[in-house]
């Protein structure tokens, strides 16, 4: 699908993708009270998942996946974003890494969780739940998938979706190295599979946030069909 040039820049913080963004949301007093600090509805916690082998089972992953941060404040929320790789900077050929004393590790992906919830399956609060999947073609472009990507965690972490006490989490999850179809994946996590009316508001409004343009245009849907998964164990 051809992308068309737009006068509306790109919600997207790589300057090389949006590089007017800055001018734009200060004309449309969109910078808010520097001096206020409010607190989040509910506290987030940063993670990183960092590279795993292909045979992998649960330990592995759970010792893969490391705390990077608490925020609980629009503040220490923009403190922590503003220095965030956008997901722009995968399709320009960069990784995502984690310096260790030990070496550099690849970061596979980025997650976004209500605290006291760990990014597994296994979470006694996820065990329940499922989780919603949108793949992003890397055809789409850098600006739009930042766009798309910022949507979704601004309006998760602002409760701007319908029901968003059923949320526990938003993970970013590199796979351009995918042979036939390279993309960025969004899941986002919540945690009652069987409240299904709920669910599917929930998915409406978040698909709503996600698509919305900086000049509250509403896009056409940029992704294939999305999935709807369940952490319940296969019988």
């Amino acid at each position: 699908m051809a992308m068309v040039e737009e006068s509306v820049p790109f919600l997207s913080f790589n300057a090389a993708c949006s590089p007017q963004i800055d001018a734009f949301l200060e004309s449309n007093d969109c910078t808010g009270n520097a001096e206020q600090d409010p607190a989040l509805d509910s506290k987030w916690v940063l993670w990183e998942q960092l590279g795993l082998s292909a045979q992998r089972d649960s330990s592995q992953y759970s010792q893969a996946t490391q705390k990077v941060a608490t925020l609980d404040t629009i503040k220490a929320f923009w403190r922590y974003w503003n220095h965030m790789p956008q997901p722009s900077l995968l399709l320009e050929g960069k990784k995502f890494l984690r310096i260790k004393d030990d070496g550099r590790l690849v970061v596979d992906a980025l997650m976004l969780f209500k605290d006291g919830i760990r990014p597994e399956w296994e979470d006694a609060v996820n065990s329940k739940g499922g989780h919603f999947t949108y793949q992003l073609k890397a055809s789409l472009g850098g600006g739009l998938i930042d766009e798309i990507w910022n949507n979704t965690v601004l309006c998760l972490i602002g409760g701007s979706v319908a029901n968003a006490d059923l949320v526990t989490g938003v993970r970013l999850v590199d796979k351009l190295a995918h042979k036939r179809t390279p993309h960025v994946r969004i899941e986002v996590w919540f945690s009652n599979m069987s409240a299904t009316e709920k669910i599917d508001q929930l998915q409406q409004s978040l698909e709503r946030c996600m698509l919305m343009r900086l000049d509250g245009v509403e896009r056409p849907t940029v992704w294939g069909k999305s999935e709807r998964t369940s952490h319940a164990p296969q019988k």
